[in-house]
């Protein structure tokens, strides 16, 4: 009997393919296949593992007359045509508990590096400059944090939160009554009036695009930490901008761009970044919050699970009743 045959387009960590093979599947490893490739060969597969790119469209669904399931190592599904490939029967998985964990510690690396000027401090060492008073910075502990989307990694990074003894304000469109005597259930006019951080944790969807504008700063009322390790375009970068140098914001760590390919900005797009770059009050990183040793692991744990193909064996958030 031949075997069905499974994609993987992303790199993902051995026991992913050593799962599947396991469950009977024969897989063909292409690393980022391009548009054509995927048109000439998708017809092949029963299923396909991807991660931010390619784009599985419905052109491409429609030729995919053997794809019974869809599986994407993290958590966005923007580039997944979800409710066609749905309508046709093909299930549409995604992983985001493999690395919520990984994404809630990186927020707290990235909190605390800019609260207590870590990266600004460490730079003027090697200026060789000794400046202390300067750089006297403030503490996580006891602040009031606001998190909007309460997904998994929001979950994860309130948990983490926990141990500094912060007052948790959080904001979700779609979930209620998830209150609790650690998590107050708030709205985002809430997390503008109390919040002295704010840190985004949503999907990218047409409804969530520059979900963070003018407006959505000019509402702030404590000059809070802004924080997006979610996606790029969940916030406008010309409005980030503008919240800094009106003081709408103390400070911005990002994870994230609008535009991650730096090597195709134009002009302005360029002068944006320069001025983030410049800014000592912002701190960016390039979308590695997600990105452990441990997470590498879980993300196709949780794929072979959601699969019933296995079972995750590392470690996992616990369920906490706050």
């Amino acid at each position: 009997m031949k075997k069905q045959q499974v994609l993987i387009t992303a790199p993902a960590h051995p026991c992913l393919q050593e799962g599947l093979e396991r469950g009977g599947y024969e897989v063909t490893i292409e690393m980022s296949p391009d548009a054509s490739w995927l048109a000439a060969n998708i017809y092949r597969f029963h299923g396909i593992v991807v991660a931010s790119k390619p784009a599985i469209d419905k052109d491409l669904i429609d030729v995919a007359i053997e794809l019974r399931w869809i599986a994407r190592l993290g958590s966005g599904m923007e580039h997944i045509d979800v409710a066609y490939a749905e309508s046709r029967g093909i299930n549409c998985i995604n992983s985001p508990e493999g690395n919520s964990g990984a994404v809630a510690e990186h927020v707290i690396g990235l909190l605390i590096n800019l609260m207590r000027k870590i990266n600004v401090s460490a730079e003027e060492i090697r200026q060789g400059k000794w400046i202390r008073d300067m750089q006297r910075g403030e503490m996580l502990t006891e602040k009031v944090v606001g998190i909007i989307g309460l997904g998994n990694t929001g979950t994860a990074l309130a948990y983490l939160l926990a141990s500094f003894g912060v007052i948790v304000f959080a904001h979700d469109k779609y979930r209620k009554k998830f209150g609790s005597t650690y998590v107050r259930e708030s709205t985002l006019e809430e997390i503008q009036k109390y919040c002295q951080i704010v840190s985004l944790h949503l999907p990218l969807t047409e409804e969530t695009y520059h979900y963070a504008d003018a407006k959505f700063f000019s509402g702030f009322q404590k000059q809070p930490y802004f924080v997006n390790t979610g996606r790029g375009q969940l916030v406008d970068t010309v409005a980030l901008i503008g919240a800094l140098e009106q003081n709408q914001i103390k400070a911005a760590a990002l994870d994230v761009l609008e535009n991650e390919q730096l090597e195709t900005y134009t002009p302005e797009e360029k002068k944006l970044l320069d001025v983030l770059l410049a800014d000592p009050r912002v701190l960016i990183t390039p979308h590695i919050a997600g990105y452990s040793q441990e997470s590498y692991r879980k993300l196709s744990e949780v794929i072979l699970k959601k699969l019933d193909l296995s079972s995750p064996s590392s470690l996992e958030i616990p369920d906490v009743d706050w």
